[in-house]
């Protein structure tokens, strides 16, 4: 793979362009996301679906058109899945192109995206001791190969995520912490008895990377890293690398009446230029999301070129960041990861990077994020950086680096993890920290992070759902020597127990207390310093109805009820 000092020279240019100019835009004012309300302990039904040739609403409700059957959807998206397993993944190239085939036990409803709704679950109840999650499951439900979907399906699905075979990656293992055991009282029943109460339980298995699995297909082929069957809207047709992945409807799927289309083909465009013409001419009528979205750039092109399209900003629930490896010289000191945290303006990176499009958290998003009054008078994040600059000098001074130092920067080969590097590296030029931008493909970066061979890199993390218990396999402790996602791996014990305090706390208020002091203990050790926390945003044609909402760039991607208007 290719080590660069620079990266290439459009993105060098655009974002150090943007650096040497005046940043006084006013930031976009955006939905502050709002973690997802618990249903009431008694049994919640999944919305009656409409059977083909109804003249059915859409779920919102709120367009006098009526859906229409047919039609194939394009989407773009930014790159090649890593494998096809999206149980031992945790890239969105993964999610966002193969959530389709699946279906959980539950979702986040697209229309109404803080609450929980049945997916396989046609409803549930919870225990008065919020410890035992009892679901009664879809009995039509048919994996794509034919053979029926039942309870052990599930429990074979989360045993794997939560005690993986050995060679079996599991990052969503700390998400699942709260699981005890899996019990199946029959084919169509399938009870969760919890360790503890969970207040963000159903919060975890909404999430789109909670897919099941066909039990005796995966025993019978070994592993998914290159295969796909699963109970969802639409099945896997081919897949060509680097070209395309091409979807058929599933005319067996278990919600009447869904899915509208006949099929979805994903065009795998690595260049975002080139992504951006593919949407401008109407060979992609539907932008991925996250990465494979518009940029605040792109956004303005098309605002000033395609009146006609439809630009949907919501909360990506993505954050810049830089990762410190603090098994690494020189982040074993806690001064040098100060000094390095102290050295970032928050408030320019929002109006550089995002162009607005970004809000100023601390190490959870919106309403557990810290009071804004407490996180402006942080260090870091207080304006003007005078004072920080000089904090930061006197600390590179004590711990032996008065002039700085060098050291290898793990980059991401893509825009826009290539222009947060080339920010990063602005902004502690100013103590004298020079990086050696290392740039990688995904796949190797991935190696290397999970791996711990590198010795830190600004990059963008994303959480799955808004809830602080996403967070915690950024901070998992160890099993086995392996650290997970916990690729700084820091290991304090104090975070390990207030993670394990929140998790357990149902009154939302005592949460909140116990979740504002993890933070801070967070934001002390500086292992993996938040700068900003960026917004999404989707491009969609306007014959593309009922895409719904959206929160995070991880669930929301089934399309079982988007559908084409005559163009």
């Amino acid at each position: 793979m290719e080590k660069r000092k620079l990266l290439p020279m459009a993105s060098c240019l655009t974002v150090l362009g943007l650096l040497l100019t005046s940043c006084a835009s006013a930031v976009t004012p955006t939905a502050t996301p709002k973690p997802a309300a618990r249903p009431p302990a008694t049994p919640v039904a999944a919305p009656a679906a409409p059977t083909p040739g109804t003249a059915a609403p859409t779920p919102s409700g709120k367009t006098a058109e009526q859906p229409r059957y047919g039609g194939v959807l394009t989407i773009s998206t930014l790159g090649d899945p890593i494998s096809l397993d999206m149980q031992q993944e945790a890239s969105f190239r993964v999610a966002n192109v193969l959530q389709l085939a699946y279906n959980g036990v539950t979702q986040f409803d697209a229309n109404s995206p803080q609450e929980v709704i049945g997916d396989l679950a046609k409803n549930w109840q919870i225990s008065k001791d919020g410890l035992t999650y009892t679901f009664n499951l879809n009995e039509s439900a048919k994996f794509h190969d034919g053979t029926p979907f039942t309870s052990e399906d599930v429990r074979f699905s989360f045993e794997r995520m939560v005690a993986p075979p050995r060679g079996i990656r599991a990052p969503r293992r700390a998400d699942l912490a709260a699981i005890g055991r899996i019990e199946t009282p029959d084919k169509n029943a399938v009870k969760f008895i919890l360790k503890y109460p969970s207040a963000s339980f159903l919060d975890v298995i909404s999430s789109g990377w909670m897919v099941v699995y066909s039990k005796p297909f995966v025993e019978k082929r070994g592993d998914m890293l290159n295969l796909v069957m699963g109970t969802g809207p639409y099945k896997l047709k081919s897949y060509t690398t680097g070209t395309s992945l091409d979807y058929a409807k599933n005319p067996d799927y278990f919600v009447k009446g869904r899915p509208y289309l006949d099929g979805i083909t994903f065009y795998i465009i690595k260049d975002s230029a080139t992504r951006l013409a593919a949407f401008r001419t109407g060979r992609v009528k539907l932008t991925g999301p996250g990465d494979s979205g518009l940029s605040p750039t792109d956004a303005e092109i098309v605002k000033n070129t395609m009146p006609q399209a439809v630009m949907a900003p919501y909360p990506g629930l993505c954050y810049a960041l830089m990762v410190f490896q603090s098994e690494q010289k020189p982040w074993t000191d806690i001064r040098v990861r100060q000094a390095a945290s102290l050295a970032i303006d928050r408030q320019k990176a929002i109006d550089v990077l995002a162009q607005g499009y970004g809000e100023l958290w601390s190490s959870f998003p919106g309403k557990w994020s810290l009071p804004r009054e407490e996180l402006l008078k942080m260090p870091g994040w207080r304006q003007p950086k005078d004072a920080d600059i000089g904090e930061a000098k006197r600390l590179l001074a004590e711990a032996g680096y008065p002039d700085g130092f060098t050291v290898k920067a793990l980059v991401r080969a893509e825009k826009l993890y290539e222009e947060v590097a080339v920010f990063v590296a602005d902004q502690l030029s100013k103590l004298g920290i020079k990086l050696d931008l290392d740039v990688k493909e995904q796949t190797l970066r991935a190696q290397l992070l999970w791996s711990g061979n590198f010795n830190m890199g600004p990059m963008y993390n994303c959480m799955a759902y808004p809830d602080p218990a996403n967070i915690f396999r950024y901070w998992a402790p160890p099993e086995n020597a392996d650290w997970g996602q916990n690729w700084q791996r820091s290991g304090d014990k104090r975070i390990w127990e207030l993670f394990d305090k929140q998790a357990s706390a149902l009154d939302v208020s005592e949460r909140t207390k116990i979740v504002h002091e993890l933070d801070r203990r967070m934001t002390e050790g500086m292992y993996r310093p938040i700068i900003y926390w960026r917004n999404s945003i989707i491009g969609l044609w306007p014959e593309v109805k009922n895409r719904g909402k959206a929160i995070g760039d991880f669930s929301f991607q089934k399309y079982q009820d988007i559908w084409l208007a005559k163009s």
